[in-house]
């Protein structure tokens, strides 16, 4: 939570689990993140991050039907939580260290990944200060 009087701004969005979804995605986190002093090279980071675990759903989660993903980005000062969840056929048991979700981790200062039942939830988050 952020202190009292301090900005705190949350964006959700669902998008279908297609490879056009993901410069949606970028465009939410960059329209958050304009007007705030964080800095190019940690702007770059995050949107990564995002798009490497949005990726991951729209490649893995959805083999046999179309499905959907929602991201949804809590800011503060100091930090900014993205979480991107599906319903799809992933679980924890079944993910393996992969380019994309090294890359989620490299980027990222923190990261968790959890079974969604169904699905799967990845939190991320970013240190802003």
């Amino acid at each position: 939570m952020s202190p009292v009087g301090a900005p705190h701004h949350v964006a959700a969005s669902e998008y279908a689990s297609e490879v056009g979804s993901l410069p949606l995605v970028r465009e939410q986190l960059d329209a958050l993140l304009d007007g705030t002093p964080v800095e190019r090279e940690k702007r770059w980071d995050i949107r990564l991050a995002v798009t490497e675990a949005c990726s991951n759903v729209v490649r893995h989660a959805y083999p046999e039907t179309p499905g959907e993903f929602q991201v949804a980005a809590e800011l503060t000062p100091a930090t900014l939580e993205v979480t991107v969840r599906d319903a799809g056929g992933g679980s924890t048991a079944r993910i393996a260290p992969r380019v994309g979700m090294l890359l989620v981790h490299e980027a990222s200062d923190a990261v968790s990944i959890e079974d969604g039942h169904p699905g799967l939830i990845v939190r991320m988050s970013f240190n802003l200060r």
